[in-house]
């Protein structure tokens, strides 16, 4: 399947690598690259032989949130789609807060790898990723305050508190500023921070680090973290996990590691 306004690749076997391909645009999502990234996903959590995603953005910057000028957005017709809340809420505000939702229910952990500007919409298309490995060029900017919007969208309000404090949260999506790559890591933004030309063989080496680890626990692992960000208490997420650790311990992966284990201990 192709896409107009993504590329993706397999580039070694179980790592499927998605790159944002509007690098005239700073990668810029348009209502194309939307329903690009909805096909994508689908298709995706179908394929039980992709195990692992990767995403990108091709030339200077991974991206640089909406495209304020996309063609569907503008013009008579799309001058429509802002003539009242209730249909700019249904037509535009869930199409691009939806990718956040598929992304955080996708069953393949995925690995951003920021290379540059990560703006608005694509702030928070990192945050949405499960690892994000940027480079010492990467800038994160929650732009929408900016614009005069709230700084709360597409799921800021959600990860940036959980992933940096809630104060340095406030500051972050209530200043609009730029936060750079060092200080991205210093703050908890960030996984890892790593040269530039060592970002991509990084991001596939951690890719290949989680194909070590079974099918399975792999995708539990990701759904337990997700589920349990909001465990209302202690015993929710044990319950959680409880299930899961009871369902792997009962898989032929479970049983083939631990025999491998005492074997190389002996």
């Amino acid at each position: 399947m192709s896409y107009e306004t993504l590329t993706f690749e397999e580039p070694e076997k179980g790592i499927g690598l998605i790159t944002l391909n509007r690098p005239e645009r700073l990668n810029a999502m348009n209502m194309g690259m939307l329903d690009d990234l909805y096909a994508l996903f689908a298709d995706l959590a179908k394929r039980e032989d992709i195990r692992v995603l990767l995403l990108a953005g091709a030339g200077k910057g991974f991206c640089s949130g909406a495209d304020l000028k996309d063609d569907k957005l503008s013009g008579e017709e799309g001058l429509k789609l802002f003539s009242a809340a209730s249909i700019h809420l249904e037509k535009i505000q869930k199409i691009y807060s939806g990718v956040i939702e598929v992304m955080a229910k996708q069953p393949q952990p995925i690995i951003a790898v920021v290379n540059g500007a990560a703006a608005g919409g694509g702030m928070c298309l990192a945050l949405a990723s499960d690892v994000i490995i940027a480079g010492p060029k990467a800038r994160f900017i929650a732009s929408f305050i900016n614009i005069g919007l709230s700084g709360g969208e597409l799921g800021t309000t959600y990860f940036l508190p959980k992933a940096v404090g809630r104060a340095k949260a406030a500051e972050i999506l209530m200043t609009g500023r730029t936060v750079a790559a060092e200080e991205a890591d210093r703050i908890g933004l960030i996984s890892r921070l790593v040269d530039e030309d060592a970002l991509m063989d990084t991001a596939m080496q951690t890719a290949r680090t989680m194909l070590g680890k079974s099918p399975m626990g792999l995708r539990q692992t990701k759904e337990a973290l997700r589920l349990n960000l909001n465990a209302p208490n202690l015993e929710s997420a044990i319950e959680l996990e409880n299930r899961n650790q009871s369902i792997l311990c009962c898989s032929p992966d479970f049983f083939e590691a631990v025999m491998a284990f005492m074997k190389a201990g002996q």
